[in-house]
């Protein structure tokens, strides 16, 4: 089982964003409401447009960078630069552009041969629509600075625009040792049902949202008070909970990871002097 990572403070909504070409009754400010719904979108799709600047307006310990509810299409790529210098010249970390649905996200012996992503394993387009997965880019390690870059490039959206619901940008915690075998991924579905006296049935479908659940059973007395505790402390239940289960699995990481919120605080245990547990679970916010 991976190490789970979870993001710690979004930083987005202190910073300044700028660049791109975006449109006026959807700026790019919109990244920094909560409501996924009210996104920021491009004029176009070309490179030119679809990118922007973060002004952290201080130099930040960064960890995670995210892109929620967006439309980025099969063949989009993001790329994420950080520096201490508002000109990029010599980064303190460059991703490359880094694939959004990257090859292996579907086997292919779930494909047929006349799919047209055969060869490269991703999702197809009409399978795109059903995710909501975040871009995500973990670094390696966290990188103190002040500017950040997103550069996407997406000219081939059949859009014809980019659009991003949120911005999510934080330093993050991965605890030294992993989850307990027996991790919880599901869905919950407030879809309501009703049946007329005949027994007939009626639906009023609802998004379905997906909640993790799993138990950290080995943390020191460091990590549960100065990182599990805090997490608790800061966030609550209302707050942003970036969550990524295994950062290093790619195939199923747009199925596994997402943007969500504590959905109970249990407590932090001490399992023996120098051992602490804690249980989580974490609810996709919509």
């Amino acid at each position: 089982m991976g190490k789970v990572t979870i993001g710690l403070i979004n930083r987005a909504d202190e910073a300044i964003l700028s660049g791109g070409n975006w449109m006026a009754s959807l700026p790019l400010s919109n990244l920094q409401n909560r409501r996924l719904s009210r996104v920021a979108r491009s004029t176009d799709a070309s490179d030119a447009s679809t990118k922007f600047d973060i002004d952290l307006a201080q130099a930040r310990r960064i960890r995670v960078v995210a892109l929620v509810a967006h439309n980025l299409s099969t063949s989009a790529t993001v790329r994420i630069i950080g520096d201490d210098e508002n000109t990029f010249a010599t980064p303190l970390y460059d991703s490359g552009a880094v694939p959004m649905w990257p090859a292996g996200t579907i086997p292919q012996d779930l494909l047929e041969w006349e799919d047209d992503n055969f060869w490269l394993g991703t999702v197809s387009q009409q399978a795109v629509a059903g995710y909501q997965a975040p871009f995500i880019c973990v670094l390696p390690a966290a990188v103190i600075a002040r500017y950040w870059r997103v550069e996407i490039s997406d000219t081939g959206n059949s859009d014809g625009w980019v659009h991003i619901g949120r911005l999510y940008i934080a330093d993050a915690w991965q605890p030294k040792h992993g989850m307990r075998p027996g991790v919880g991924l599901g869905f919950g579905d407030a879809s309501a049902v009703d049946a007329s006296l005949t027994g007939e049935e009626f639906f009023e479908p609802r998004r379905k949202r997906r909640t993790l659940s799993f138990d950290l059973p080995a943390m020191s007395v460091t990590e549960g008070y100065q990182f599990a505790l805090e997490i608790d402390r800061m966030a609550g239940v209302t707050g942003e909970v970036l969550v990524i289960p295994d950062p290093s699995d790619s195939e199923n990481g747009v199925r596994r990871n997402f943007l969500g919120r504590l959905q109970s605080l249990p407590a932090l245990l001490h399992s023996s002097k120098r051992i602490m547990s804690k249980k989580y679970e974490i609810t996709e916010i919509l």
